[in-house]
Order: structure tokens, then C-alpha cells, then sequence
């Protein structure tokens, strides 16, 4: 009977993997952090460049990169400026910011530094006249900052003028199944339901804000053709992700929910 049961449970993963509809997917070398789409154009996130596309064909149209940065992590855009979740890792103590760039020019515009805070920040998004920044913790030997692990991971809301007003923690169920690692990216859909990944499984999270309490509720696990890193919707409702592996940006039909 268990074995029955199993097999069922294989079968509706599987099933739910067909279920998301990939759309197109393109080589592209920087594809190691994250990846963010326009109508017409997807931004390729490296550590330290960022990449501009179209999305008819791939072709490269402009590229930007620093050495200065160390770890861009996440890439979000809000009308025409694009924002990435920025932090040292793996070096500790962690220091974060958030860095910023014209979708135009790829000019970078601007920043809002964090410093010594609350740990590694790795996605932010917008809603509703409020931030909300992931920021975690990890167990990796060497990168694991003194006395903290990976149930120190928060995400974070702020107002508009980065003034802290609430934060979440992980359920213990999803920080023992991420860890030693922890959640990469994030994006925040208009029902305010999470949708998160790993470092880098082929999954994504589903968490929901609590009624009561401070820890996220872990909805469910979607088997996803995205490798983890960093997520993003497009105009389109549709979602986009990376394979790091591979150096691939892969873009899906979002009817996981």
C-alpha cells in the first residue's frame, strides 16, 4: 500500500511539473543570480553585471558591470528603474544594499545601503506602499556568521522611506528543508501570496503571511523547470527564473498557484 502511495505522489509531482508550460528558454552566460523581464526586453543578473536582452530573439543590447559590487542576488523592476538585492556573501560579517539602475540606459541611478544589519539580503519587491527584503542566514561552513544559522532568516517590510514596520521568520519544516542554505528569491503576487526558491532546487515555495503570529505558513512545493535564485513576473502575470547549471534564462507560464 505504501508503495501505491508513493507512486501516486511521484505522479502528481510530475504532473505538476508538465503543468507549468514553458514558454521560451535562452542561453546566457551571466545567468548565475537572477533574471527580471519588461514586454520587450529580460535582464540577465550576474554578481557584479547585469545584461539587457530582447526577449524575440535573446540578443545581447547593453551590459553593465562593476567590480565594486560583490553579489548582486535578485532583480525586480518598478517602472522603468531596476532594483537588485545586493550583499557580500560569502564573506562575513554580511552587509547588504540595495542597488539601482535605468532599464533604458542601464545606467546605475542609485542605492540604499543597509550595512551591518540583519543578515545577507537576497530579493525585494514592492506592494502596496511597502518594501518587503528577504534577508538570511546560513550554515555553510566558512559563511555561517557567529551564533546565527538559518532560522534567522527574516523578510522584512518596510515603508517607502525604508522605515522597518514588520517581519516574518521560516516555518521550522521549510528552514530544515533549505538549510544549509536558505531562500534565494522571491516575489510577492497581488493576493500577497509568496512565492519563493531555493538555492538551488528545481522548486518553488508557496507561504502565506500569518494571522497570528510571526512565521510564514509553507503552503506547498511546486516541482519547477527553475533552478533557484532569483525570480521574477513579468507584465504578463508570467514568471521568470534561471538555471545556473546550465546558463539558462527559462521563462514559464505562472499557473502553479
Amino acid at each position: 500500500m505504501k508503495r501505491y502511495y508513493l507512486c501516486f505522489l511521484l505522479c502528481i509531482a510530475f504532473l505538476s511539473l508538465k503543468a507549468q508550460e514553458e514558454i521560451k528558454r535562452y542561453k546566457a552566460p551571466h545567468a548565475r543570480q537572477a533574471v527580471a523581464a519588461t514586454e520587450e526586453f529580460f535582464f540577465v543578473v550576474d554578481n557584479n553585471t547585469i545584461v539587457k536582452r530582447t526577449i524575440s530573439d535573446g540578443k545581447e543590447v547593453k551590459r553593465w558591470q562593476d567590480d565594486r559590487l560583490k553579489h548582486l542576488n535578485s532583480a525586480y523592476i518598478q517602472n522603468d528603474t531596476l532594483f537588485c538585492a545586493h550583499s557580500n556573501y560569502p564573506e562575513i560579517p554580511m552587509h547588504s544594499s540595495i542597488e539601482m539602475w535605468d532599464i533604458n540606459t542601464l545606467e546605475h541611478i542609485g542605492n540604499h545601503s543597509f550595512g551591518i544589519d540583519i543578515g545577507s539580503c537576497t530579493w525585494i519587491v514592492q506592494q502596496k506602499e511597502h518594501w518587503y527584503v528577504m534577508f538570511v542566514h546560513y550554515a555553510n561552513e566558512g559563511k555561517m556568521q557567529k551564533n546565527r544559522d538559518v532560522s534567522w532568516s527574516q523578510l522584512i517590510q518596510y515603508d517607502l522611506n525604508w522605515n522597518r514596520q514588520e517581519a516574518w521568520v521560516l516555518p521550522k519544516a521549510l528552514i530544515e528543508k533549505v538549510s544549509p542554505y536558505s531562500i534565494s528569491g522571491g516575489v510577492l503576487l497581488e493576493d500577497e501570496t509568496i512565492l519563493c526558491t531555493h538555492h538551488h532546487f528545481n522548486e518553488l515555495y508557496t507561504l502565506k503571511f500569518p494571522t497570528m503570529g510571526s512565521t510564514l505558513i509553507w503552503e506547498k512545493t511546486t516541482p519547477s523547470p527553475v533552478r533557484g535564485q532569483g525570480i521574477a513576473i513579468d507584465p504578463k502575470g508570467n514568471l521568470w527564473g534561471i538555471d545556473k547549471k546550465s546558463r539558462e534564462v527559462i521563462n514559464v507560464k505562472n499557473n502553479i498557484l
